[in-house]
């Protein structure tokens, strides 16, 4: 059976590895980001990928609630149901605590928390029916150890690890596995964001930065996002339907707790 996969922010860097891997395990993609020119871009380098698999691009702002609800009725227009979401989206603007506003904290809501409500309602109801689906959360290890320069995501993303556990307990005797993702150590456009504030704040060439971001990392390098996709991929699979409710670093080891 072809499964199909709701891929958020999968024109690059995570969503993208994640939609990789799944292509390569032959599901039907489903690729939803913010920009379109990148969507299409992004979905013509996975169809010279994978050419045998088949891949729907839907434009989509999932921090909006308007633009959530027009992808639910995309979705049932085209008759799409989906078994696998990837639940996926960009950081929220780096800062301290101290620099935060009420602004700030209900954009990184409206981005983080209040878009995987929203998503959840649109996937859970036809994996409930099919009494089959898998939900993998992509967060950070924020959610476990908070980032004093990344204030709105170390919270909002332990509220989301908290909410997935919560959810996960509530739907696995319908066959749907919850479980969450804490990347670190890959290289994306927003590791390339966040090496660039820094370089700006110290006045250093950021190329100073980068060796210090690697050098911190037990493998001494950053990884590929596909290497995510990979586990995305498995625990999306029926192998790892005794698997849900989990919170699962994939960081080449640079987390510090047990």
């Amino acid at each position: 059976m072809t499964r199909t996969a709701l891929i958020g922010g999968a024109s690059k860097g995570l969503g993208f590895g994640c939609a990789q891997a799944l292509a390569q395990k032959g599901c039907r993609i489903v690729m939803c980001a913010r920009n379109e020119l990148d969507l299409n871009a992004a979905a013509h380098t996975l169809h010279s990928q994978y050419s045998n698999v088949d891949i729907i691009t839907i434009p989509c702002d999932w921090s909006k609630k308007e633009a959530l609800e027009q992808l639910q009725m995309t979705l049932q227009s085209k008759k799409i149901d989906i078994d696998i979401l990837i639940n996926n989206v960009g950081g929220p603007t780096p800062g301290t605590i101290s620099q935060q506003n009420e602004k700030s904290w209900e954009e990184a809501l409206d981005l983080l928390f209040r878009s995987t409500i929203r998503v959840y309602s649109i996937v859970l109801p036809g994996m409930r029916k099919r009494r089959w689906g898998r939900i993998v959360n992509i967060l950070s290890t924020t959610a476990l150890e908070p980032s004093p320069l990344l204030a709105t995501s170390s919270v909002v993303r332990a509220a989301l690890a908290s909410y997935a556990k919560l959810m996960a307990w509530d739907v696995v005797k319908d066959g749907i596995t919850i479980n969450s993702l804490m990347p670190a150590g890959f290289l994306t456009a927003r590791t390339n964001q966040l090496i660039d504030d820094a370089a700006r704040r110290r006045s250093v060439d950021r190329g100073v930065i980068v060796a210090e971001k690697e050098a911190e990392l037990p493998s001494g390098h950053f990884m590929d996002p596909i290497e995510l996709g990979y586990v995305a991929a498995f625990l999306a699979s029926d192998e790892a339907a005794g698997i849900t409710g989990t919170l699962l670093p994939v960081d080449g080891g640079a987390k510090k707790s047990l």
